[in-house]
């Protein structure tokens, strides 16, 4: 077997593993290390030249180690034990109280999502940081006021992206409440009828293309897409998938990852023709998988 598929194949089994055994926010990291440390591996067989070095520098295994108590304290809290019955049920949820609109539309009381305090990975991801810091400085690993310059970092870089999920969480949310997402469901299902399945992808795309991220797509129209999902008798799952998969196809065409992109490469100013082509390809992928999400309604 080919190397690179091996390594690929080492990935996808690790991270459905992790999932499968109910690790999910360790699924994705997992997958990674397990590519990185293959690639590594894989590096070093493959080189014709003599390699003094180790394999692992201090820097690398400090890193690693912190990774690892990332994950060696979700492993933790997740499994059944005296750390998961203690530090598991602590959690947060907001209430809604039932409502009714001025046209009639009547919302019932409901919960919103479950804030886990000690399983959420920020909280993990902060432990981990606030754990592994002194022993870096203290083996000279990292520089005095890094911890400091990395916070500051991260609020520059975090801030726009918080207010960004806040806002689009929260125009999501009251736009179900107030029964605006079935509304609109309503309307979109009477207008396309049972051919919907062929524009679900494009509704992601556009979410995307709107709001620059896929989970902010999936934030404001997963509830759109569940909703006609019901209200044509079609499995929620398969509608809810060609809504992640047009979100994550609209990347390719969304202003703001245009605009980083085009600045990586050097190529400031030149938007509007790198949209011109990646446009085609999207729409045409986007298609693809509507048909194909028709064709399993119809067939399947």
């Amino acid at each position: 077997m080919d190397c690179s598929i091996a390594h690929r194949l080492l990935m996808a089994l690790l991270q459905y593993g992790l999932a499968a055994a109910g690790l999910e926010p360790l699924s994705s990291l997992g997958g990674a290390l397990a590519g990185v440390a293959g690639g590594m591996l894989v590096g070093r067989k493959r080189s014709s030249k003599t390699i003094s070095q180790p394999l692992f520098s201090p820097a690398l295994a400090a890193a690693l180690g912190s990774y690892g108590l990332v994950a060696v304290l979700l492993a933790l809290i997740s499994f059944p034990g005296p750390i998961h019955e203690t530090l598991y049920p602590l959690m947060w949820r907001a209430a809604f109280p039932s409502v009714t609109t001025l046209k009639g539309f009547v919302s019932s009381q409901s919960f919103g999502q479950t804030f886990r305090f000690w399983a959420h990975p920020g909280s993990i991801t902060l432990i981990a940081i606030l754990v592994s810091y002194p022993f870096l400085r203290r083996f000279k690993i990292s520089q005095s006021g890094a911890l400091q310059a990395a916070a500051r970092a991260t609020w520059r870089s975090a801030l726009p992206a918080t207010i960004g999920v806040i806002t689009t969480v929260g125009l999501s949310t009251l736009m179900e409440y107030c029964g605006m997402t079935l509304l609109l469901a309503q309307g979109l299902s009477a207008a396309v009828g049972a051919a919907f399945p062929v524009f679900s992808p494009l509704v992601g795309m556009l979410g995307a293309f709107a709001t620059g991220s896929n989970t902010n797509s999936n934030v404001l129209f997963v509830s759109l897409q569940k909703n006609i999902a019901l209200l044509l008798a079609v499995n929620p799952i398969l509608l809810l998938s060609t809504q992640t998969a047009g979100g994550a196809l609209g990347s390719m065409i969304s202003p703001s990852k245009l605009i980083v992109g085009c600045s990586t490469v050097g190529l400031n100013g030149k938007e509007g023709q790198v949209l011109r082509r990646t446009l085609p390809y999207g729409l045409g992928i986007s298609l693809m998988v509507g048909l194909l999400a028709m064709g399993i309604v119809l067939f399947g």
